[in-house]
């Protein structure tokens, strides 16, 4: 038997597995593919550049055990690993850039992919404070870049960012730094309508449910009424003959009177929630309002027990005409004066 305190994963938790399992997949074949490259321009595959890839690659794949170590045993602060792993995600961007060209790079781009993810994961907030970890780390990267203080590996002499007026470094700082924050606004207004759409479906979902077991349970009742109709029919009739059949006591009459009144009043509860539980089709026509309500107070005018309880003001309005089944309008016409009577 399974422990019922296993609760199903959340999808958080599902899209950070994911994220976990992606990161090491990507960053495999992204930097094994930049090393067969720079083998093919490096004399020797223990060169500098290769050395820093190849460290580059055992660090991500040792932080992606580690980082599967920790979500097995943390439970309550996973928001905060999220952040923790995608702000040293934004680190590792800035290291491959840094080792392949610096601001020549190419690979500013994953910057965009960083962010995107993060969107996904952690939202507007998450995304946009990503895009700013991007935009400072690049900044600071190609500021030291255009001083010298920095020198990328992986570079041609004539693509160093010292080489740049200031102003094409300023530049492209500017429209990396837009590029960040408008990918960021873009993927977290699609996460966020993703999510809102999702808990839309979920109580949409929630809401058939109920109405299904509501109908079942509608269905159910009306079996039970009629249930309960025939055996006070068949109660009603028996006490019918049994006044017929004894001698007169009145009594035993009183008696039989309450127990008819109850039958009639159960009977008549019985088909009032039968018709709102389960009410027939009927044929719609069209019918004079004051003439239907003249022929019902009429009918009911005939029950003199009841009738002569309540007093009944005739002042319709002509040529009122509605369009529903009779049958309906009558049983709803009837229902009022039988309440207004027995008030």
């Amino acid at each position: 038997m399974k422990n019922s305190s296993i609760k199903p994963e959340s999808d958080f938790e599902h899209n950070l597995k994911w994220l976990m399992f992606f990161r090491v997949l990507f960053t495999s074949l992204l930097l094994g593919s930049t090393i067969v490259i720079q083998l093919g321009q490096t004399p020797s595959p223990l060169a500098l550049p290769l050395l820093f890839l190849y460290g580059l690659i055992a660090v991500i794949f040792l932080l992606s055990f580690v980082y599967s170590l920790i979500f097995r045993r943390i439970k309550k602060r996973r928001l905060l690993f999220t952040y923790t792993q995608i702000s040293i995600d934004t680190f590792f961007v800035t290291m491959i850039i840094f080792v392949t060209g610096g601001f020549s790079s190419v690979f500013s781009l994953l910057y965009l992919v960083v962010i995107i993810y993060s969107s996904m994961l952690l939202f507007r907030k998450g995304s946009i404070i990503m895009a700013a970890f991007c935009s400072i780390q690049y900044g600071i990267m190609v500021d030291l870049e255009y001083y010298g203080i920095l020198k990328p590996f992986i570079m041609d002499e004539a693509l160093a960012a010292s080489n740049y007026d200031v102003s094409q470094v300023f530049y492209k700082i500017v429209i990396t730094m837009a590029a960040c924050f408008a990918v960021a606004f873009l993927s977290s207004l699609l996460s966020e309508q993703a999510r809102k759409t999702k808990k839309e479906l979920l109580a949409m979902e929630d809401h058939v449910k109920r109405v299904e077991k509501m109908a079942a349970m509608g269905e159910m009742a009306a079996g039970l009424a009629h249930e309960i109709k025939n055996p006070l029919a068949s109660l009603a009739g028996s006490i019918q003959l049994l006044r017929e059949d004894i001698k007169y006591d009145p009594d035993n009459d009183k008696l039989m009177q309450i127990i008819l009144r109850e039958a009639n009043r159960l009977s008549s509860l019985v088909s009032d929630f039968l018709l709102f539980a389960k009410p027939q089709a009927g044929k719609v026509e069209a019918i004079e309002l004051a003439k239907a309500l003249t022929e019902t107070i009429e009918l009911f005018e005939k029950d003199t027990k009841r009738s002569n309880r309540i007093s009944i003001n005739k002042d319709f309005i002509s040529d009122i005409w509605i369009e529903m089944d009779p049958t309906h309008l009558l049983q709803i016409l009837w229902n009022l004066l039988l309440n207004a009577a027995e008030a």
